[in-house]
């Protein structure tokens, strides 16, 4: 008889010890996986005994005074003047606490904004099928003060990490400006003495319409709860007819109608719009990297390359570069130009 509880006791603390070594595993890939989305376009290497190394006394000197230089950069350096100044963003509760009246203001004017771009427009539950109702996914209002300590942003983010179960790569990898590229390129303009210049499109992502749903393919749907019900209704009062209760709140449903930032396919879908506008213009892209594009202006070359919202015109002639500015300002409207200057 004892011979048979030391058994059973072994098979129940062997069956036990197997289903919590599993869920730590699962646990643990959850973390790793939730890490990977924060820090996007991580290339992930296995580095062998063959690449480490030891550090000698003269680079473990180095490396400590880099540390110094940037810590005291941070902090603003030994007379607290002038110090970096990083941009921490707030959910929305901790940030109206934080910004009070101005983190509300700023949460009203994101949402104003997106209404009168037509980003996305609302949907009774009824209408909704089981399964778009099931992929819905939560908006999220992110606040966060300027640089000149006095401006508050907000941001309405997409919350796409839940939507990588049923998006492949292929759906939302977007192509950026390989580093090799624009060491290139920057070569040949200061080699040819090319004019530069250097502008930025606003709203990137929500100038992008969403592709057409094929026929039985479900469409992207956006849950708005909270705060942000009531900021809605305020904005626009034919909400409240769209409103309905979930677990004792408030929600409406939204199809989304642009991209919308924290898409996982937002990047890639602009990318396409940005690519097909610059081919219309007459640029040709390489062929090696899809974020470099030519074209011959005044038998001159005119080269850019872009990242994202980023783009970096360069030709010998002045007037080309601004003359390219004033079609994609009209393309795509407010642009900003970062600036020109002649190597």
């Amino acid at each position: 008889m004892k011979r048979l509880r030391v058994s059973l006791y072994q098979a129940i603390k062997k069956q036990f010890d197997t289903r919590r070594n599993g869920a730590q595993l699962q646990r643990n890939h959850k973390y790793e996986r939730s890490i990977r989305e924060r820090m996007p376009n991580l290339a992930f290497q296995q580095v062998g005994n063959t690449n480490k190394g030891e550090y000698d006394a003269f680079e473990e000197l180095v490396v400590a005074r880099v540390i110094q230089q940037i810590r005291e950069g941070v902090n603003g350096g030994i007379d607290g003047q002038d110090g970096v100044s990083f941009i921490q963003q707030y959910y929305l509760n901790k940030g109206l606490r934080i910004f009070k009246e101005r983190g509300k203001d700023a949460a009203v004017k994101e949402h104003d904004q997106l209404i009168k771009r037509s980003c996305w427009t609302p949907i009774s539950t009824e209408k909704l099928r089981p399964t778009e109702r099931k992929k819905a996914v939560d908006a999220m209002m992110l606040l966060a003060e300027k640089n000149d300590g006095v401006t508050t942003k907000g941001r309405c983010v997409f919350k796409g990490n839940k939507t990588r179960d049923w998006l492949s790569r292929e759906d939302t990898a977007s192509p950026t400006a390989l580093h090799e590229a624009i060491i290139c390129t920057g070569v040949i303009d200061a080699h040819e003495g090319r004019n530069v210049m250097s502008m930025d499109i606003p709203k990137a992502f929500i100038q992008t319409l969403m592709p057409e749903q094929e026929e039985g393919e479900d469409r992207v749907i956006m849950k708005i709860t909270g705060l942000l019900v009531d900021y809605m209704i305020d904005l626009d009062p034919t909400y409240r007819d769209f409103v309905a209760i979930e677990n004792g709140r408030r929600v409406i449903y939204v199809v989304i109608l642009r991209a919308t930032y924290g898409m996982l396919q937002a990047s890639l879908l602009w990318y396409r719009n940005l690519r097909a506008s610059l081919e219309e213009y007459g640029f040709v892209f390489n062929v090696y990297d899809p974020c470099i594009a030519n074209m011959m202006v005044n038998k001159k070359q005119l080269t850019i390359r872009f990242h994202v919202d980023d783009v970096l015109a360069s030709h010998m002639e002045q007037r080309v570069l601004e003359d390219f500015f004033t079609w994609i300002n009209e393309r795509y409207g407010g642009v900003f130009s970062k600036g020109m200057s002649c190597i």
